[in-house]
């Protein structure tokens, strides 16, 4: 047990890693529920994977996550171009859980993996698991660096961006897939359902006390990091799931945050 905490601990620092950059940039951008959009989008992939491995074809579930979540993220950005990109996200929300119900019920024999994706397990995540999220973090980490400044220019003035000579559309399709790639690789720690909270809540709440970038981006990865061991220490205590524990602390310091601001 004793290594399946520390596995799940370091997890949770990568966790952090990637609610600090892929959901503050989100929050950037103004297209908060595109963390939602993708984490569905991705159920849909890898809904579509366990139905392969069922019928004897093996393939990997994080291809075919990642490029449902890019799909629809990219998608969604294309939509906004006529309208609200919350819309787009909507539609391809819909979409995305219509395809996971219907290939998740045809794969009754793999239900209990479906489930862990739903929903996260820290404490059940394997070695191939812990490889593939410390990779995808290194990804993330290495290409925000290179392209920060202008991931900041597209998400707060995408016109004054355009007018610069930056290739918006490029840049914007690299920063959805950045966050596609970041919430893919939290699936199985915490779950489709919940890694919307995870990302967005102490993204928004560093927002609100954040007197900079940098600072908003630390305080988010001090938040979410807390929140993931809070989470994790009641979830050995106590037998609950650490996700959800996770989320739940999250959200109450938002909300808290939110609150002492209106006041």
């Amino acid at each position: 047990m004793d290594e399946l905490l520390i596995k799940a601990a370091i997890v949770s620092i990568l966790i952090a890693i990637n609610t600090a950059i892929a959901g503050t940039l989100t929050v950037f951008r103004r297209a908060s529920f595109l963390v939602a959009g993708s984490s569905h989008s991705a159920l849909a992939g890898v809904a579509v994977a366990l139905f392969l491995k069922s019928i004897g074809i093996d393939v990997h579930y994080f291809a075919f996550a990642l490029l449902a979540a890019v799909f629809a993220a990219f998608l969604s950005a294309k939509a906004s171009k006529h309208g609200d990109i919350n819309t787009g996200i909507a539609v391809a929300f819909a979409l995305s859980m219509a395809v996971a119900v219907v290939f998740i019920s045809m794969t009754r024999n793999y239900t209990s993996n479906a489930w862990q994706f739903l929903f996260g397990d820290l404490l059940l995540l394997t070695d191939e698991d812990f490889a593939l999220i410390s990779i995808s973090t290194s990804v993330v980490l290495i290409t925000t660096s290179f392209f920060y400044h202008k991931f900041l220019f597209i998400s707060f003035d995408p016109d004054g961006a355009e007018a610069f000579g930056i290739n918006v559309h490029l840049y914007d399709f690299l920063l959805i897939s950045i966050i596609s790639i970041s919430v893919v690789s939290a699936l199985k720690a915490v779950g489709a359902i919940l890694v919307f909270s995870i990302f967005i809540a102490p993204s928004a709440t560093a927002m609100e006390i954040g007197k900079n970038t940098r600072a908003i981006f630390g305080i988010s990865f001090i938040i979410a990091l807390l929140s993931m061991y809070f989470g994790l220490a009641i979830s050995y205590q106590y037998s609950l799931p650490a996700g959800a524990l996770a989320a739940l602390i999250a959200s109450i310091v938002y909300f808290i945050t939110a609150a002492r601001k209106i006041s």
